[in-house]
């Protein structure tokens, strides 16, 4: 988790981890990471077994609004099904190819560098 946040030390300022919980092959990780525009990206990861993994991506603005989430839960109905993003709004519902960490940080990454 550490080198990822340095990899990515030029949009993350500050991270919070909120739940770290290891169990054999059972993980449940919980954390929040600032980003310099002040935004911020909540992180849910839950692995059952190296096959079953669940996951929340959630990015907002400053202001708690919705940029996008990133998920795989089995809610709706897209080409990438289950993985699929939320943009803008709950009921926005995309296609997803973000579907780790790293992945979906690389995209913030990307989106930033573009606004910019």
């Amino acid at each position: 988790m550490f080198k990822l946040i340095n990899k990515y030390s030029d949009i993350i300022v500050s991270f919070k981890i909120q739940r770290f919980e290891h169990f054999g092959d059972i993980l449940r990780f919980r954390a929040e990471f600032l980003l310099h525009d002040h935004s911020t990206l909540h992180i849910r990861e839950t692995v059952l077994r190296p096959s079953i993994r669940k996951y929340a991506y959630h990015w907002q603005d400053s202001n708690g609004k919705l940029i996008t989430r990133w998920d795989n839960a089995p809610d709706w109905d897209v080409a990438t099904f289950p993985h699929h993003k939320h943009v803008g709004r709950d009921n926005v519902v995309e296609p997803s190819f973000q579907r780790t960490l790293e992945q979906v940080l690389a995209y913030i990454r990307n989106c930033m560098n573009t606004s910019l």
